[in-house]
């Protein structure tokens, strides 16, 4: 009776072991698209930042111009 038992659990661990294997291996790549995302998104981020600097500069002298000139 004990070597069934023991080649049932076996059996179990190693099925076991292989879906684990297999989700790892999803859970990682997934990890690696969503690293690449979050990447893309940070440098969609910094560049709109930066675009929306520039107007916020360029209104402040436009501003400046308009009340030296009319006020």
């Amino acid at each position: 009776m004990k070597n069934t038992n023991n080649v049932s659990f076996f059996i179990d661990w190693k099925d076991r072991a292989k879906n684990r294997r297999i989700e790892n291996k999803s859970l990682k790549k997934r990890i690696k698209e969503l690293t690449i995302s979050r990447d893309n998104w940070k440098i969609k981020t910094k560049k709109f930042q930066e675009k929306y600097e520039d107007a916020e500069k360029s209104l402040k002298s436009l501003e400046k111009a308009f009340k030296k000139n009319f006020c």
